[in-house]
């Protein structure tokens, strides 16, 4: 956890103060600084020295010895960009500054930091490491689509974030997946999943895409990299009883399904509908598989594709329906000149990688004598579906809810469509394929984001997962107001602090969403 030096305790302390330090023990340039100038046209530089029109400027960059002065930005239409200046210098840098504060043509001087060598997040398994080696677009190329190791430089997940997966059935000895499924059954029914063995990888390879172990263990990465998975059995009549179960009775933060007891018709069932809203009012994000198209699994009545029910946005909107798309973000497919294109229609609300994409397959099969047989490694496969791009979102989902607890099933999905990326051939679908293709960088830094603005009074601590935008704020009242964020702390004036009154500016690794 890193404090920042800024207790206010005064009156009008500005953003646009002479001088300011964005914290106390950080390491700077004692060789640079740069200064912000009241009138660009008034600070004209001598072409070929480093004089300007002002003869105190000059006296001062004569005695600390100025062996660059130049424009930071000489090529910005933005004014406040333009009025900008380098200095580099022999002398004193906190004298120089002391010096620069009493030159009223000057409005801001800045202390340069030390630029650190910051690497994106790289995490050790095999499966990532090797491709970026041998063929960056190979294998787990879908988390480098979506920016995932940006995503990851902001937060792992959580252990306490929990994604429920109602699908087939879970190999619980997966070395990806064996300490990542808790508890180890269907807690709906106690079913367990060590008692049975099936050639169907579906439920296995769904929950791969979710949270598999990361920079652990196997050999998988997976975006929701430390949240934890809940798995229900849900190929029966009970399927809506156990999406009310995981929400209600395990307090599931995500809950989705790529296989369960789905029904395709365009009858509405209250009871089912209000049971969803209850698990949405809850707090619980739901994200589902929009389908296959006319080549795969789909719902289709009324001579159009829909969502399957009950878990549908027909039900409640702020379901997310997810589809798919490639490597070069095109939704349309073709294999052996077979179109394989997913579907498509006007409730889907985004999409995900979902072709030719890396996932688990299980440690155990049926031969065709229908004994159980432990398979040979690799326990793993190339696979495609919608099955398979929608946890990809939940697990996303599970990143946005690690660093931001108040994050409602709206709110995701709304951030989720306002940071899409296009996708390529999207005009071959207009109004069918969502916003466009996940980025989770964006969703993660927009989710872990707050702003806050007004008359601000009593005790009070003001926290977020990734940045704290303040603007137009004043402290008034003898207010102790405490700011913290996880990455970033901006102030944007006019910003006050009032007689009597505190601030106090952390940066905290660890820092979450407050509610407030």
């Amino acid at each position: 956890m890193r404090k920042l030096a800024f207790y206010l305790l005064f009156v009008g302390i500005l953003l646009d103060s002479k001088l300011y330090s964005q914290c106390s023990d950080c390491a700077y340039k004692s060789d640079e600084i740069w200064i912000s100038v009241e009138n660009e046209q008034g600070f004209q530089l001598a072409k070929g020295s480093f004089k300007t029109n002002d003869p105190q400027l000059n006296d001062v960059f004569i005695k600390y010895e100025t062996q660059q002065l130049e424009q930071v930005f000489p090529y910005s239409r933005i004014d406040r960009l333009k009025k900008l200046y380098k200095i580099k210098f022999k002398g004193n840098r906190d004298e120089l500054i002391s010096e620069l504060q009493n030159n009223k043509g000057i409005k801001r001087i800045i202390k340069r930091p030390v630029e650190n060598q910051i690497a994106l997040y790289e995490p050790s398994d095999y499966m990532w490491y090797l491709p970026t080696q041998q063929d960056p677009n190979g294998w787990l190329w879908h988390l480098k689509r979506i920016q995932a190791a940006n995503a990851w430089d902001i937060t792992k997940g959580d252990a306490n974030i929990k994604i429920a997966s109602l699908d087939t059935w879970f190999d619980i000895n997966h070395p990806d997946l064996t300490i990542k499924i808790f508890p180890k059954y269907d807690p709906y029914d106690n079913t367990t999943y060590n008692s049975d063995c099936l050639k169907n990888n579906h439920g296995t390879t769904a929950v791969s895409f979710i949270a598999a172990e990361t920079d652990g263990g196997g050999q998988l990465a997976s975006i929701g990299f430390k949240c934890m998975l809940i798995c229900y059995q849900a190929w029966d009549q009970n399927y809506i009883e156990r999406a009310h179960h995981a929400s209600l009775a395990m307090n599931a933060n995500v809950i989705t399904s790529s296989a369960g007891g789905w029904t395709c018709t365009s009858a509405i069932d209250e009871d089912e509908k209000l049971a969803v809203k209850e698990i949405l009012d809850n707090g619980t994000i739901i994200v589902m598989p929009a389908g296959n198209g006319t080549t795969g699994t789909r719902c289709n009545y009324n001579g159009s594709d829909h969502a399957f029910k009950p878990l549908s946005p027909e039900y409640d909107e702020r379901v997310i329906l997810v589809s798919s798309t490639n490597i070069n973000d095109n939704h349309q497919y073709f294999s052996n000149g077979v179109d394989h294109t997913h579907s498509h229609y006007p409730e889907v609300d985004i999409c995900a990688p979902g072709y030719d994409i890396m996932g688990a397959a299980c440690t155990q099969s049926k031969d065709a004598s229908n004994n159980c047989i432990v398979n040979n490694w690799p326990y793993y496969g190339s696979y495609g579906g919608t099955s398979f791009s929608t946890p990809i979102v939940a697990g996303v989902c599970a990143l946005m809810k690690s660093i931001n607890p108040c994050l409602t099933p709206a709110l995701a999905q709304s951030i989720i469509k306002s940071t899409a990326d296009p996708i390529t051939d999207a005009s071959l679908y207009p109004g069918l394929v969502g916003a466009g293709r996940i980025n989770a960088y964006k969703c993660v830094m927009i989710a872990g984001t707050k702003s806050i603005s007004g008359d601000l009074s009593g005790s009070v601590t003001y926290s977020a997962g990734y940045a704290i935008n303040m603007n137009n704020a004043t402290i008034q009242n003898n207010a102790n107001i405490n700011i913290q964020a996880r990455k970033e702390i901006n102030i944007g004036g006019p910003f006050e602090v009032q007689l009597g009154s505190s601030a106090n500016f952390t940066i905290d690794e660890n820092s979450v969403n407050s509610c407030n």
